[in-house]
């Protein structure tokens, strides 16, 4: 077996049991425990960096990209007010950990046609941008100017 085979292999292994796992634990333990230790850099500020310019996590709140409040257990392409890629609208995609570790490793390769190229290699990166998300506990947004966007970044 290659060295790329039993990494493929061992990826698919991994992301099996974290979703058994995950899904008998409530997200906030499981998001803790996902956070690997990146030294000072934390969930929120890694989540500016990589994705704040275009994504919040105010709910409700459109910049280029729609607001990522409540996306665990959201399916992808249906947050209303967003206007979504035809590949992302017509997904049956549903954000749960292994498929946003998928997206955010490559976007386009994990709804071929979406428009949002985006890719982190770095697992650690991911991990860290997930577990912020499922610990983030959605602001309402306070203003009722949302203009529409578009799923790219």
């Amino acid at each position: 077996m290659s060295k790329l085979a039993r990494r493929v292999v061992l990826s698919l292994i991994l992301g099996t049991l974290i979703a058994l796992l995950l899904s008998s634990v409530p997200s906030p333990v499981t998001a803790q425990s996902l956070a690997p230790a990146l030294g000072s850099i934390s969930g929120e500020k890694l989540f500016g960096q990589q994705c704040g310019a275009c994504h919040s996590v105010v709910e409700g709140e459109i910049r280029v990209g729609p607001s990522l409040a409540n996306i665990l257990g959201r399916r992808a392409g249906k947050s209303p007010g967003f206007n979504y890629s035809s590949a992302l609208k017509h997904s049956s995609l549903k954000w749960d950990i292994p498929n946003l570790d998928r997206w955010l490793a490559d976007s386009s390769a994990a709804i071929p046609g979406s428009v949002m190229g985006y890719r982190q290699p770095d697992a650690a990166k991911r991990k860290t941008i997930i577990a912020y998300l499922c610990n983030t506990i959605p602001q309402p947004n306070s203003s009722n100017d949302q203009s529409s966007g578009t799923d790219r970044k």
